[in-house]
Formats: C-alpha cells, sequence, structure tokens
C-alpha cells in the first residue's frame, strides 16, 4: 500500500474443489428423489463416505496454502474448546490468537486485556480442523464457501475464504468487535488501521491489511472493503473466465507494526529523486498517509535517517519493476523495508 496496510499474501494448492457453501443441483422425479435418499443413507456409514469426511480438511488447507504459503504462518496449540491458540511476541508484547471452535463464532486477537473479535460468520456449526501446515479450516461453512483461519507470526490472523464455484457468494460479511475506545480509520490503501484514543494520546494499535483475493490460476481479482457500521464487508469480483476455487483474504493485525506499500508508478517516482530529496517525496508519499500524528512524524524523521538504504532500494525495486514495502512500529520507527512482486 503506498499507504499504511499489513500484508499477508495468498497461496492454494487448487485442490480444494469441496468449498464451504456446496449447493448442488437436484432433479424433480419422484423416482430420483427416492434413489438419491437411499443412496445417501448407505453411503453415510461406507468407507467412502468417511474418507472424503478426512481428505476435506486436507484438500481445504491445501487450497489455501497454496495461495498463501506457509512460511508465516505461527505454531499453535489445541485446547479443549477450540481448534488452536497461537501465542507470538511483537515488539515484547504477547498476543494470543484463538481460532472459534465452529464457523458461527469468531476469532480472537488479544494483547493483555486488550481484545479484538473478526466474526466468521459462517452459515453453519462447521468444526474447525487443524490441517496442513497450521491452517485451521471449516469446510463447507456456506453454500460453495469454506473458511479457514491462519495466525501469523507477526501477530496477526489471516480470515481466509474459499469461494469453490460460481454458487459461492461473493460478498463476505466479517462483523468486528474493536477494543475499548478504537476506531477503524482508512489507511489510503484500501485498508484500515485500528485507532485508539484521541489527540495526543491516539495510537495505532493495529491493522487491517488491504484485501486481496487469486482465483485457481493465481490471477488477481479486484476486490474491495466497505464498512457498514462495525462489519467489515469484503466484495470480490468474479467472471465467467474465473477459474475455481478463488480464496480471498483480510488480514487483522493487533500488535504495533505498520505496514506502507509503495505501488510501481510511486517506486518509480522516487528512485528518479536525487538523494537529497528522497527523503522529502518519501515522507510525502507514505509517512502523510499515517492517520495517526505519532506515527507520522516518527515515519518521517525514521525516513530521513535511513535515506541512503531506503533510496538504494526504491531504485533496485524500479529497475526490477517491483514494489516496495516497509514496515514500521507504532510510533513511525521503521523496522524493515521489502521489494515484492506487484
Amino acid at each position: 500500500m503506498s499507504s499504511l496496510t499489513r500484508t499477508t499474501l495468498p497461496e492454494t494448492s487448487h485442490k480444494g474443489e469441496e468449498m464451504l457453501r456446496f449447493m448442488t443441483g437436484r432433479r424433480t422425479t419422484m423416482c430420483g428423489v427416492a434413489l438419491l435418499t437411499g443412496a445417501a443413507l448407505l453411503a453415510a456409514g461406507s468407507p467412502v463416505a468417511m474418507a472424503d469426511d478426512a481428505t476435506r480438511p486436507l484438500n481445504a488447507a491445501a487450497t489455501v496454502e497454496a495461495v498463501t504459503g506457509t512460511a508465516d504462518i505461527a505454531d499453535s496449540t489445541a485446547a479443549r474448546d477450540t481448534p488452536a491458540i497461537a501465542l507470538t511476541r511483537v515488539e515484547g508484547q504477547e498476543v494470543r490468537i484463538t481460532a472459534p471452535t465452529v464457523a458461527s463464532d469468531a476469532v480472537t486477537a488479544a494483547v493483555g486485556d486488550t481484545r479484538l473479535t473478526v466474526a466468521l460468520n459462517g452459515g453453519t456449526a462447521a468444526r474447525g480442523t487443524k490441517a496442513g501446515s497450521g491452517t485451521v479450516v471449516y469446510p463447507d461453512a456456506a453454500p460453495s464457501t469454506d473458511l479457514a483461519v491462519q495466525p501469523t507470526k507477526d501477530a496477526g490472523v489471516r480470515v481466509l475464504v474459499t469461494l469453490k464455484d460460481s454458487a459461492a457468494a461473493t460478498e463476505q460479511r466479517f462483523p468486528l468487535g474493536l477494543p475499548a475506545g478504537a476506531t477503524l480509520l482508512a489507511d489510503g490503501s484500501g485498508g484500515y488501521v485500528i485507532n485508539q484514543g484521541t489527540g495526543d494520546e491516539a495510537k495505532i494499535i493495529g491493522s487491517i491489511d488491504a484485501p486481496w483475493a487469486k482465483d485457481a490460476e493465481g490471477r488477481p481479482l479486484t476486490t474491495r472493503y466497505r464498512l457498514e457500521g462495525s462489519t467489515l464487508v469484503q466484495t470480490i469480483e468474479t467472471s465467467p473466465d474465473t477459474a475455481f476455487p478463488v480464496v480471498a483474504d483480510p488480514k487483522v493485525s493487533l500488535g504495533w507494526y505498520i505496514y506502507l506499500r509503495f505501488s510501481k508508478s510511486e517506486v518509480k517516482d522516487l528512485a528518479k529523486a536525487t538523494m537529497p530529496t528522497f527523503a522529502v517525496i518519501a515522507a510525502a508519499m507514505a509517512c502523510g498517509k499515517i492517520p495517526n500524528p505519532a506515527a507520522s512524524a516518527g515515519c518521517a524523521a525514521a525516513t530521513g535517517l535511513q535515506a541512503a538504504s531506503l533510496w538504494g532500494q526504491a531504485k533496485d525495486a524500479a529497475k526490477a519493476k517491483q514494489c516496495v514495502e516497509w514496515k514500521l512500529t507504532y510510533v513511525g520507527v521503521i523496522k524493515g523495508w521489502k521489494r515484492y512482486k506487484c
């Protein structure tokens, strides 16, 4: 984002052909209904049916992980009432991510007494199962749709939706439970920062990355957020050419990092700048978009101190036709930067 945003990019093995919300066409002849009913009763206890139940979570996890990758999935352990709890540390703070037992409940991120919840809003009581490299999946949580949760090592959590076919809903809703005194502010790049407090006491305590969606051939699809009260609504645009399954993701982080992203055109402009003016241009492009005074000022100061390294990276990225991402703490200290394909 040429603005702040946390990132989490996709991965999916496109094997997940059984997606949440699977709707099957039915014939209306009485004979057909009777035969199907009998077959279903027989199949319920058959080895094939049992195998399907066992492989469904594996396939769902493989589909998601093929898109997101697995390198940043945090280690997690199961508890009596949840399929996964992950503990990560960011800037000295321990963040606890808890995946819900069923798809109708919410993911929880907590730092001390500060809690943020993201409801999966699944239409069924599909139970979560940890599979693959640590992805918690909820197969068939809604018609033609699987849901998944991935706690990440940077104190974030990806809430992933797999649209298994064209019958899946292209509008996904995620009711949010924000910490006391917190509000969402647009970050200028399609995502939001979680701002707590006002005036000089305001600070950024988390973020929601700009959304992404990819089809089965790895092609990015147009997707966007909007807020309806405290509900985050993600719209995914599909077409007759879309290859299913489609994987999409809101990523929410409760911690101390802000991600600033520069597009190819912005990277090109940065690379053209002379060294003396680079810090000024970079600060205007990115730091001014941070809706938190302390972080914005800290970002501008850090840009000046690290201008030579940042400028060199921008030139390399422009040559490779890549985008650039900066990682900052909520007070604006730059903790790292990288180039990435975009």
